[in-house]
């Protein structure tokens, strides 16, 4: 290979079977397995003849494929539940933020057998507070020892499932803080820290309102590694994090000029929840142990996929089904969205001075932290290589081909992925009188590589396992 054009190709090539390797539905259904009545996820088993109902809730982006491939295992012994995910929006087909969350409110119904709610992501919409309700009331109306509760929970349920803390919160109020928080330059950890202790249902607050039943939580993860209580911030894990932690961040970003007042007032008066509320209601220890074991024998909790297998799976396509010679970035998972672009394009000229003559491939994933500062569409992998492509002049414009997208589909309040980036994507855009700086001043990087046919275009993937960044080189 020796032209940008066929590493273009490569990268996409790499990216889209890397989400093809990762898909939910399949990776459910390999885990999780049926022996006659006993239900078999890894080591744990659970005698489904025990329970008189079974109930599934399921939350987030990957929720509709992983309640299938639960629905399709457990048959007719379902008894009860719901599903809440983020509108399907079509690939290639281009949408403000305002039509989005407009479309999300909708109630929808496919070929599962559970109700199907549509939240709003990023922010909350009725829905939102609908499916935290009705999920409530499900869970509260049925506890008992007989009940089983399968919980499958995924990135993006801190917008799709949420009920305030205090009833004189409104839904714009929430939107509102929500709003703030993805916008001050928070790393996800602090904004879930913040979203928790708002809210009625994080935190582990939904589990505690079934605290009878036997519970079972699977977690496709969009956050650090086996940090699962802040997966859509945790609803069926005890929250880690201490009133300090939650006060600090306040202050850090000076959340509470910022907020809307009633969410300002709630914080001075102290009307958040406690982790010694949760511990009365549950019973749980302050921190869950790690890898996912049980908080007691009536709980346990299994993380199925997040971004270190996403990066494994890269590599063996990368590698085995190309041939390339590939480094896997673990350590640039998160950071200030210019000082990733620079490392990541000098790690890429590194490895292909080290390895001369040869295609090679650096792989890393995460979330870059960009605060959103102009009133375009945009997002933190389009961003990122906007950055990267702006840099490219620093080390000589050598060839490297760019990819940066999210595994859901979706980045930022634009409908792309992501997008890809080269040697060539600063001149294109001179060439054609576009100003790369103005885009990026305005936070449009969407509207910046929709223009030069860069974007990638995938429509909501029903994943969401965090961003992957695929760089080659000759």
């Amino acid at each position: 290979m020796n032209s940008s054009f066929n590493l273009r190709a490569l990268a996409q090539a790499v990216f889209h079977r890397t989400l093809a390797a990762i898909d939910v539905e399949s990776i459910v259904a390999a885990r999780l397995r049926l022996d006659h009545d006993r239900l078999l996820i890894g080591e744990e088993i659970c005698d489904l003849a025990r329970y008189r109902r079974i109930i599934v809730i399921a939350i987030g982006k990957a929720a509709i494929p992983m309640a299938r491939a639960v629905e399709d295992l457990v048959g007719d012994r379902l008894t009860d539940g719901l599903v809440v995910t983020n509108a399907q929006q079509e690939p290639g087909e281009f949408r403000t933020a305002p039509e989005m969350a407009l479309a999300s409110g909708a109630q929808v119904r496919g070929a599962l057998r559970l109700p199907v709610l549509i939240g709003g992501h990023p922010l909350p919409n009725a829905a939102s507070f609908e499916a935290a309700e009705r999920a409530l009331n499900i869970l509260r109306a049925n506890d008992a020892t007989e009940t089983l509760v399968l919980f499958l929970v995924s990135g993006g349920g801190s917008a799709l499932f949420e009920l305030p803390i205090d009833p004189g919160l409104t839904l714009d109020d929430l939107r509102g803080a929500n709003e703030v928080l993805v916008g001050c330059g928070a790393v996800i950890s602090e904004i879930n820290v913040v979203r928790r202790h708002l809210s009625a249902v994080k935190g582990g607050k939904l589990a505690a309102s079934a605290p009878a039943s036997r519970q079972i939580s699977l977690y496709i993860s969009d956050v650090n590694s086996d940090d699962l209580t802040a997966v859509a911030s945790g609803p069926t894990l005890p929250d880690s994090s201490t009133s300090e932690d939650f006060h600090r961040i306040i202050a850090r970003y000076d959340l509470l000029k910022k907020f809307p007042p009633r969410v300002a007032s709630v914080i001075e008066t102290g009307k958040v929840w406690s982790r010694s509320q949760l511990r009365g209601l549950t019973g749980a220890p302050e921190k869950e142990a790690s890898e996912g074991r049980a908080l007691d024998k009536s709980r346990s909790h299994h993380l199925l996929l997040d971004n270190r297998l996403a990066l494994a799976e890269a590599r063996c396509i990368a590698e085995g089904d190309f041939g390339l010679v590939v480094e896997v970035a673990d350590d640039l998972v998160e950071g200030d969205v210019q000082e990733m672009a620079l490392i990541h394009l000098e790690r890429i000229n590194a490895l292909r001075e080290k390895r001369p003559g040869q295609t090679v491939c650096l792989l890393s994933g995460g979330e870059v932290i960009c605060p959103v500062r102009g009133k375009g569409q945009g997002g933190r992998n389009q961003e990122f290589l906007l950055r990267a492509a702006l840099s490219l002049e620093k080390f000589g414009r050598r060839e490297i081909v760019m990819l940066s997208a999210g595994t859901d589909g979706i980045d930022g309040y634009s409908p792309a992925a992501g997008a890809i980036a080269d040697d060539s994507t600063i001149r294109r855009a001179e060439s054609a009188g576009i100003s790369p700086e103005s885009y990026l001043r305005d936070s449009d990087s969407f509207n910046f590589f929709k223009a030069l046919g860069d974007a990638i275009i995938t429509g909501p993937t029903g994943n969401n396992v965090r961003d992957l960044r695929i760089f080659l080189a000759h």
